[in-house]
């Protein structure tokens, strides 16, 4: 049996696949699973394990060969077979040891710790049960005498690429039945299929990388972080038939494809030549019109060309030649600095050179807090308890909209952001809501958050993903469901963000495309402050933050991070150190591109 205990006692299983029971054996099938909800434990060490079994070595007797693999010059691992008269325990360790060093022969070694029929239905690749590298799986006998191990799960990366984490502090159990062949000799009879790995394993044996999708107005691109074995004839392979699959669920109602329903590969799929990329599609796959199959091209090459080495691509679909890639914007554009007030008017940058984008004067209050500069050149801020608009090159700001009493201050509402569609988006009275330009409010609802507030929000690169923060200490992602003319018409189902929630983790911001950021308080009195990356779908990334820091914005594409201090201080991280950038520019903003 396998099973992910979260630390409330829910349990999530899944079926295993196992051959029957031998004449001197005890077996029990397999059921088991991996809760998908919850907290990544990626950066960390994970939780606390069964107590009271034998501890397997994650490394031990696995040695490092200097045969050389032809394509990558990486060193093969290999692991010994079974031994003579091997104990049942010994057989699974030997089994796990076999395991790790399974993608240098094809798990060959592997299956000979399986019966005949266990290894011919036994699919490795399944599923990735991942732990943490710090950490050893624990081995015991249960009462029935099958083998259990167990270890605090990282997560399941599944067969599609897909790493999906566990709930923190969570316990992956999974049973072994043996039965002893004619010749007296223990094997495995009864197992999941999927494998078992430390995290510095998967890191080792599976290359990260983005599929890019559309967005749903052919205008941008949005990624989607996907695992694939690290073999250099099928990485590529796998990248271009994770697009022609699609995206996750909770991304694919912001998406678009464009590839036709029956789309594959043909033939090898992919052909690599030097630093050339031929894609090779059934016919099926050619969308049509010149601007799809642009559009198409641009996907598999923006998606390809983060494989060291290919600078061309090309894509035939049957017989005919989608063409040239269209130009879409970088995921990584220039955003022409940052936004912040100084004295009452709206200024970008932080320098001595910095320009003034609106005075005092023209939005008519000292006041003003919380600017944002939109795609257009308007000039959006809050004064009390409104938000107030003024256009480029104009003289005079007006409000756009109000919320609650004018003299309760500026509580009521929190920090827009404009996003390319010209909607405002801001939290109104901890709600999500986004305003246009003449004052058109919409409100954007989910069924995931309802019951609940919203703390904090962040809009993705693009504009199409948003990063919520509820008031529950949750963290989800989802997309933004629009119209065909941009404006928001609800939100798309929610995908749980790994390690950005919990307790005394505030605030939310895009570091890049695919990571968020947000800002850890220490549990001693004395600590500093941790930021905290977490990718979507990969691991996480920790630095140390500033004593005293509060808040955190990013640039939502090149990680570049601020933290903002009880003193009024704007902290920039330039290498290994946090360096003051201003304590003149008060509360900065990135703008979308």
């Amino acid at each position: 049996m396998s099973r992910s205990t979260d630390p409330r006692g829910q349990r999530a299983r899944a079926a295993a696949t196992g051959a029957g029971p031998g004449p001197q054996s005890a077996v029990r099938a397999g059921a088991g699973g991996v809760s998908r909800r919850g907290l990544l434990g990626l950066a960390g060490s994970a939780a606390a394990l069964v107590s009271g079994c034998t501890a397997l070595p994650s490394s031990g007797e696995v040695q490092e060969s200097n045969v050389v693999v032809t394509d990558t010059n990486a060193l093969i691992e290999t692991a010994p077979g079974p031994v003579a008269d091997a104990s049942p325990e010994e057989i699974v360790r030997g089994f796990l040891r076999a395991v790790n060093a399974g993608f240098s022969d094809g798990f060959d070694t592997a299956r000979q710790f399986l019966t005949g029929e266990a290894a011919e239905h036994w699919r490795p690749l399944e599923a990735v049960q991942v732990y943490s590298s710090s950490t050893e799986p624990q081995i015991s006998v249960a009462a029935d005498g099958s083998i259990m191990v167990s270890f605090g799960t990282l997560g399941r990366l599944s067969a599609d690429g897909v790493f999906a984490p566990a709930v923190q502090d969570a316990i992956y159990e999974t049973s072994f039945s043996l039965v002893a062949l004619t010749a007296g000799q223990w094997r495995i009879a009864g197992l999941e299929s999927g494998i078992l790995l430390p995290f510095n394993r998967m890191s080792k044996n599976f290359a990260v990388h983005a599929l890019h999708f559309l967005t749903r107005d052919h205008a941008r691109f949005i990624p989607e972080l996907r695992w694939y074995p690290r073999d250099p004839a099928g990485l590529a392979r796998s990248l271009v038939a994770g697009l022609i699959a699609g995206p996750s669920a909770w991304l694919a109602p912001g998406t678009d494809a464009l590839l036709p329903g029956g789309a594959a590969l043909s033939g090898e799929g992919v052909v690599l030549q030097e630093d050339r990329a031929l894609v090779l599609l059934n016919s099926q796959a050619n969308p049509g019109d010149r601007d799809s199959r642009a559009l198409v091209a641009a996907q598999i090459q923006q998606t390809l060309s983060q494989i060291s080495g290919i600078t061309r691509v090309e894509v035939r679909a049957g017989s005919v030649e989608l063409g040239p890639a269209a130009s879409l914007p970088s995921l990584s554009p220039d955003i022409g600095g940052v936004v912040g007030m100084v004295e009452g008017g709206v200024v970008r940058g932080t320098g001595t050179t910095r320009s003034t984008l609106a005075t005092a004067q023209a939005l008519g209050t000292t006041e003003a807090g919380s600017p944002v500069l939109a795609a257009d050149g308007s000039v959006y801020v809050l004064s009390a308890s409104s938000l107030l608009r003024l256009p480029q090159g104009s003289s005079a700001a007006s409000v756009i909209l109000s919320v609650g009493d004018p003299a309760a201050g500026a509580g009521g509402l929190k920090a827009p952001i404009a996003d390319r569609h010209g909607w405002v988006w801001l939290l109104a009275e901890g709600q999500l809501a986004a305003v246009n330009a003449s004052g058109q409010r919409v409100d954007p609802r989910a069924s995931w958050f309802e019951g609940d507030s919203v703390e904090a929000f962040d809009l993705s690169v693009e504009s199409e993903r948003l990063a919520v923060r509820l008031a529950s200490g949750a963290v989800v992602l989802a997309v933004v469901l629009r119209d065909g003319n941009g404006q928001p018409t609800g939100i798309g189902p929610g995908h749980d963000l790994p390690r950005a929630g919990g307790a005394g983790a505030s605030g939310i911001s895009w570091c890049t495309a695919t990571s968020v950021g947000t800002l850890v308080q220490p549990e001693e009195a004395d600590g500093l402050p941790e930021v905290r990356m977490v990718q979507a779908g990969g691991p996480v990334t920790t630095m140390i933050g500033v004593r005293s820091a509060h808040s955190v914005i990013a640039d939502r594409s090149e990680e570049m991070i601020l933290l903002n201090d009880d003193k009024g201080q704007t902290w920039q991280r330039r290498g290994a150190t946090w360096r003051v950038l201003t304590d003149e520019v008060t509360d900065l903003s990135f703008p979308l591109p």
